[in-house]
């Protein structure tokens, strides 16, 4: 009597132990949901990084220009002859002998020549676009002085899905202090 009763256990254990076609469809159903749960997350993390990228590219272009434009002098050193800028068709970076030559300049391109003629790379086949526009007698509020000795140039980039980012520069002829 105890061998059938050990044998009919051993049965009802045995098959207990595969998984239903219900049990297994709801496994899958519930992988599936997991799955697709944690390739929106990672989609929307790559995108986001890939725009944390753009912004940071683009920064570092502006930031490129800008110091190239504050190593220029407001006005032509004594005793030479001002050389025409952007605005006078000159498109050689190296022949701008004042920051007003910067006036108007843009160039856009996936690989953005630097001044010394060296191009940068800007990788994946993205195209940005700088410009420069400089706003001319931009005394700041509560100062006093002459307007005319006071340039506030901004320079902005166009980043590839069409955002942008502005940095700008308060240039002065006078020293200012506190």
């Amino acid at each position: 009597m105890r061998r059938a009763m050990r044998t009919a256990a051993t049965k009802v254990s045995t098959a207990r132990q595969a998984f239903t076609l219900a049990e297994s469809l709801i496994a899958a159903v519930v992988l599936a949901a997991a799955v697709i749960g944690i390739s929106g997350v990672l989609s929307a993390s790559y995108q986001q990084s890939d725009i944390h990228g753009q912004m940071s590219t683009a920064l570092e272009l502006a930031q490129q220009l800008m110091e190239e434009i504050a190593s220029t002098p407001m006005d032509v050193p004594a005793g030479q002859t001002n050389k025409p800028g952007w605005s006078s068709g000159q498109t050689d970076r190296t022949q701008y002998d004042t920051i007003d030559d910067f006036n108007g300049y843009t160039d856009s391109s996936g690989s953005i020549q630097a001044w010394d003629g060296s191009s940068m790379d800007l990788g994946n086949g993205a195209s940005y676009t700088r410009s420069v526009t400089e706003t001319p007698n931009a005394l700041p509020a509560g100062m006093t002085g002459t307007a005319s000795d006071f340039l506030l140039v901004t320079v902005t980039v166009q980043m590839p899905r069409s955002q942008t980012i502005s940095i700008s520069q308060l240039f002065t002829r006078v020293s200012m202090s506190r």
